[in-house]
């Protein structure tokens, strides 16, 4: 009988385990899906900062409409500023991410990791922590 109870939770823990990387594998296809071919145009960004006695929200129009960036199918990533490299949808601890290694025109390279804020057919919300408060960035596909 010890035998069989622990065949039995060793058996769904296998199910599991299997559905934990089935749901990760799903939803970083599904983001992947709505993020490539389209270009997605820079609308505004919100940086939340800190005074010494009330928060602070910045929002900047800085780019809208010129700067976009675009992913495609292939994992490569461009920009309108010249920049390009590659790009992996990842998800970390629970997190959806962009993981983009790039290279500036001068070939100079780089790394910029995103949070996915959420992603649909025409919007984009991500979020860059630099060094400080968090930035978010509002895109559209326009």
């Amino acid at each position: 009988m010890k035998k069989l109870y622990i065949l039995f939770i060793a058996a769904i823990c296998l199910i599991g385990f299997s559905c934990n990387k089935e749901t990760a594998t799903t939803q970083t296809s599904v983001m992947n899906n709505l993020l490539t071919n389209k270009n997605w145009y820079l609308d505004y960004s919100i940086t939340e900062g800190l005074t010494s006695t009330t928060p602070v929200v910045l929002k900047s129009y800085v780019g809208q409409s010129t700067y976009f960036i675009t992913y495609l199918k292939n994992g490569v990533t461009q920009d309108s500023d010249g920049i390009t490299g590659t790009y992996t949808v990842e998800l970390i601890n629970g997190q959806s991410q962009i993981h983009m290694q790039l290279k500036t025109s001068n070939g100079n390279p780089f790394e910029v990791i995103y949070n996915i804020i959420s992603v649909g057919e025409s919007n984009m919300v991500l979020s860059k922590l630099i060094s400080g408060p968090a930035t978010k960035l509002y895109f559209t596909t326009k």
